[in-house]
């Protein structure tokens, strides 16, 4: 049986570095067997983070960040502010999710509101 896992973060990084200890960032995470649900609740969650943070990019039409210039964090390694990301991935048996050309049409249509870049 399939496993969606949508996952949501809050942290230093966009949601695609997968850094060691990237799963620190997770704030939820909300898992699915059925794949219309978790398309419909990775839309909702999407729609949420866009209408909230003013700037958004995407990469692998599935791993969304969002962020407001004026949210940042204190870095005390670097001695500096820091952007604070709010992200948002999908994934399909704990792998990435890859959208069909029908889906992407179909749960991934805001894309083009996005100010993205295949190179965010």
């Amino acid at each position: 049986m399939d496993k969606f896992q949508i996952i949501v973060t809050k942290g230093e990084y966009e949601p695609w570095w997968f850094f060691e200890d990237w799963q620190k960032d997770i704030e939820s995470s909300f898992t699915y067997t059925n794949k219309q649900e978790a398309m419909e609740k990775y839309q909702m969650l999407a729609q949420q983070l866009m209408t909230t943070y003013p700037n958004n990019a995407v990469k692998k039409e599935v791993l969304l960040a969002t962020w407001s210039e004026e949210e940042t964090q204190y870095c005390e390694e670097c001695e500096d502010d820091i952007q604070t990301f709010h992200g948002l991935i999908l994934f399909l048996n704990e792998r990435v999710y890859e959208p069909t050309a029908d889906e992407l049409t179909t749960f991934f249509a805001f894309k083009e509101e996005l100010n993205m870049s295949k190179d965010a």
